[in-house]
């Protein structure tokens, strides 16, 4: 299957979830290439939109950003930060502190467990491979 077709396919999935959406973020390391990943998005969610709504394809750019602190594992926890603070447009502290990602770290856990329909339950567990 060609990957234009799969990105499709993909979103076809993925529309009646992203139309509920304010932001669809997409974190890139490197900015040249986000504008084009964002034309390229909103003409394929646009093309398979019926009616008038349309997805703009506004790329910020942030280059003051919290760096992760040395051995820790706080990339993905610093990116889901920033996430949040651009979707509410809020500062962003590029000084976070070892402390603040932990307290963001377990904001996060605590959102993702307590979203009971979306969220992993011990109860339901049926994947074996997945047993601890």
């Amino acid at each position: 299957m060609k990957l234009k077709e799969q990105r499709t396919d993909v979103l076809k999935d993925s529309l009646a979830a992203a139309m509920q959406c304010t932001f669809i973020h997409f974190p890139l390391l490197h900015a040249d290439r986000a504008k084009q990943l964002a034309n390229q998005i909103a003409n394929d969610i646009n093309g398979l939109i019926p009616g008038t709504i349309r997805i703009t394809n506004k790329v910020r750019t942030v280059t003051a950003t919290p760096q992760q602190h040395p051995d820790s594992y706080d990339c993905g926890v610093i990116v889901c930060y920033l996430m949040n603070r651009i979707s509410r447009n809020k500062e962003i502290d590029p000084n976070l502190s070892r402390q603040q990602c932990i307290r963001f770290r377990a904001k996060i856990a605590v959102k993702l467990l307590s979203d009971r329909p979306r969220s992993w339950n011990p109860e339901d567990n049926e994947d074996s491979d997945f047993d601890i």
